[in-house]
């Protein structure tokens, strides 16, 4: 089964609004990239890979050359799980925002919703315009990488570091592997910056 919004309330509420003849052609505007929204991540969900297969990422940190990590996930691990070992294996806290989102070029330009309008966000992310897929919903198996087989991610939206994340494969987990052993990084290159760098 593929990842699903509970967007109940946000009908009841914007349909409410449109009634009452309160900023109809706004409000129009916001179901319609809504439904654009999930008609995106609809066409790169998948709930054909399996769920014990180990996937592999390539992590490149954008800001800084040579600056990588080779991460590896079960499928039933969460986006979740993959934003936290990467903020980790940077040496940074956990104290920010973080989202990934569908590269802009493999999508169309949306200057109505900017950041939002395709990628998922951190569960406490807040809904606006409209709800929005969060990290612990989305399990590692629920993407098609045949049709996504590259995604960018952000942590800390004021500091806005930037990772470029590639889909490099994944395979059966070996015998003496388990689910506990991941996620896990099984390689890495460079030091990522201070988070709080001390200027003069």
């Amino acid at each position: 089964m593929t990842p699903k919004i509970d967007d109940a309330d946000f009908y009841k509420s914007i349909n409410r609004a449109i009634s009452e003849k309160r900023h109809v052609d706004y409000l129009q505007e916001v179901i319609k990239k809504y439904e654009e929204y999930k008609k995106e991540f609809e066409m790169i969900f998948t709930s054909k890979n399996l769920k014990n297969s180990v996937y592999k990422f390539r992590v490149t940190y954008l800001l800084k050359k040579l600056v990588w990590r080779d991460v590896e996930l079960f499928g039933e691990q969460t986006f979740l799980d993959l934003a936290e070992t990467i903020i980790d294996s940077m040496g940074w806290d956990n104290d920010h925002m973080h989202g990934f989102e569908i590269p802009e070029q493999q999508r169309k330009p949306d200057p109505f919703l900017t950041k939002s309008s395709n990628a998922f966000f951190a569960p406490g992310w807040e809904d606006d315009p409209h709800p929005t897929f969060k990290t612990d919903e989305i399990c590692i198996r629920d993407i098609d990488y045949g049709k996504l087989p590259k995604l960018d991610f952000i942590f800390d939206f004021g500091d806005e570091h930037r990772f470029y994340i590639e889909f490099e494969g994944n395979r059966e987990p070996e015998r003496k592997e388990k689910k506990a052993d991941f996620p896990r990084v099984i390689d890495q290159r460079g030091v990522g910056p201070k988070q709080y760098p001390e200027y003069e």
